[in-house]
């Protein structure tokens, strides 16, 4: 009798077996977890932020003043909740992201007049907002793994971002901790972010896995 080989479960078989089980992926870290496996270089992690990280990227944003907040990679919406918690009742918060499933799942467990989910990428960021009669935001929040991407990609990602933020706003970025590889070049967060913006200060957190560091970035 010939064997059947032994097939490892696909992240996508393994998703629609725990949807018949029971759960349906209830869970932002479950739906988080089987995302990233589909696309590591995308979401740069297996787990959600930490309220942690969350909170070191909201902080640097004057939620009395700020109006129009974009959220670049919301994933799940754990930054997302932090920051509609500090929003004002007139701001609006559109969260960017170019993964269906976590647009669906952020659509069905967040009910905000205030949040504005947008599936596409974060290179349309001034088409996003110039459909919507937007010229600037306030504030930028993005949790886009730089790192991982293409350079022509993620600079013109953050001339769009840096084009599109008011001169007294603020970007919030972070990028996970590195541990340097033999034969694979270092990205130097901070001097990239500095091709775009006058003042780049940073802060650590180490409550978050994996670690990482804020980048709070100002015209």
């Amino acid at each position: 009798m010939k064997q059947q080989a032994h097939r490892h479960p696909s992240s996508e078989s393994v998703t629609r077996s725990i949807s018949v089980h029971g759960s349906r992926l209830h869970t932002g870290h479950s739906l988080f977890f089987f995302q990233s496996l589909r696309s590591l270089t995308v979401t740069a992690s297996l787990f959600p932020s930490s309220r942690f990280l969350a909170a070191a990227l909201s902080r640097p944003i004057d939620f009395t003043r700020a109006r129009v907040i974009v959220e670049l990679g919301m994933g799940t919406g754990a930054i997302t909740r932090e920051l509609l918690r500090r929003m004002q009742p007139g701001a609006v918060l559109y969260g960017v992201d170019i993964n269906p499933a976590f647009i669906t799942h952020v659509e069905r467990k967040i009910r905000d007049s205030r949040f504005v989910p947008i599936l596409g990428g974060a290179e349309r960021l001034g088409s996003f907002l110039h459909q919507r009669g937007i010229r600037r935001a306030d504030a930028i929040v993005s949790s886009l793994g730089l790192t991982s991407m293409g350079p022509d990609l993620r600079s013109h990602i953050l001339e769009q971002a840096a084009e599109h933020l008011s001169r007294d706003g603020v970007l919030t970025q972070y990028q996970y901790l590195q541990v340097s590889a033999p034969g694979l070049p270092h990205f130097r967060e901070r001097d990239f972010l500095r091709e775009y913006f006058r003042e780049v200060a940073s802060e650590r957190v180490i409550w978050n896995l994996p670690p990482a560091n804020v980048y709070t970035c100002r015209l």
